[in-house]
């Protein structure tokens, strides 16, 4: 998803073909799903288990879900900007804020502090940051041109 001040979500419709002795994917023309008007949403993040697609709106502190099959969008809402997150094997998310990088439910209650923000937090917050393929969660901080990347 790119930084837009009128960000919208769109879904491809995609169909397996047999081309050149291999499987190629052609994409019909994109349907609106959501009309979103964001603030800075990133970390575009698919629940293949939920059918569902989450979001950050890092300016906003929220995290987006869009449940596909009944089109429900949900909101979970924090106190500080949510620089990325990413999903719980068990359920809930990992979530780096501002001032550090928590565990939080499926509903969005904070209910652990993983680890500080390494930098000041006053003047720098968690900007971007994922997973690995061990399930290792990476976040990275931004305080002008310095950078700090902090495994968890």
């Amino acid at each position: 998803m790119t930084v837009a001040s009128n960000a919208m979500m769109y879904i491809l419709k995609a169909s397996k073909c047999w081309l050149f002795l291999f499987w190629g994917t052609v994409m019909a023309e994109p349907q609106l799903l959501l009309n979103y008007t964001g603030h800075l949403p990133e970390c575009p993040t698919w629940s293949a288990e939920e059918h569902a697609l989450y979001w950050a709106d890092i300016l906003e502190g929220e995290i987006h879900r869009y449940h596909l099959p009944t089109a429900e969008h949900t909101v979970l809402s924090f106190h500080e900007e949510v620089g990325c997150f990413a999903l719980r094997e068990r359920g809930g998310f990992i979530v780096a804020m501002r001032n550090g990088i928590w565990l939080a439910d499926k509903h969005g209650l904070l209910q652990r502090k993983v680890c500080d923000n390494p930098s000041n937090p006053q003047l720098a917050r968690f900007n971007d940051g994922g997973t690995d393929s061990l399930g290792r969660f990476y976040a990275g901080t931004f305080w002008g041109r310095e950078i700090t990347t902090v495994p968890c």
